[in-house]
């Protein structure tokens, strides 16, 4: 599936260049921009949680999100999402990480979610800008969406 993504950017990428040069090239330039600006962030979350992996037994992690940590294992992803600072590019490497480790992916899915939608930290900010009651129940809605989408990829993937 990756080659063939790699083939078709490829392609689009050359028929862009004939279309266009001009515009081909600055849409390359602000992609490598871009990159290297996110490089470096990158690069520090990526050797973080090498060392998470690395150091965290796989049985303390089968203990607390594994199989069969239930809904322990729930609460522990929702909780550590929700109050992990962490961009998205991040979050998905980490998941392909915890899910070599045989994490489920109904655990996966609470962490990221959460991650993504619920923001404890950022609280006082959203507070500050959307006042706290609507900055309250727009966490909550979004812990409920997490949850019931917990439940839905528990559903699915039978676990």
């Amino acid at each position: 599936m990756n080659l063939i993504l790699w083939i078709l950017t490829g392609i689009l990428l050359i028929f862009s260049f004939f279309k266009n040069k001009e515009k081909t090239f600055f849409a390359l330039k602000i992609a490598t921009q871009k990159f290297l600006n996110i490089l470096p962030l990158f690069l520090v979350v990526m050797a973080f949680f090498a060392l998470i992996v690395t150091y965290i037994s796989p049985e303390i992690m089968q203990k607390y999100i594994g199989k069969d940590s239930g809904i322990q294992g729930i609460a522990t992803s929702l909780g550590l999402g929700s109050i992990a600072v962490m961009p998205g590019f991040a979050a998905f490497p980490l998941c392909g990480a915890l899910k070599l480790q045989g994490i489920p992916f109904y655990i996966l899915a609470a962490f990221t979610i959460s991650l993504m939608n619920v923001g404890i930290v950022s609280f006082p900010l959203e507070a500050k800008f959307l006042g706290v009651k609507v900055a309250f129940i727009r966490n909550i809605l979004a812990l409920t969406v997490s949850i019931i989408a917990v439940i839905i990829v528990k559903i699915v993937f039978n676990e």
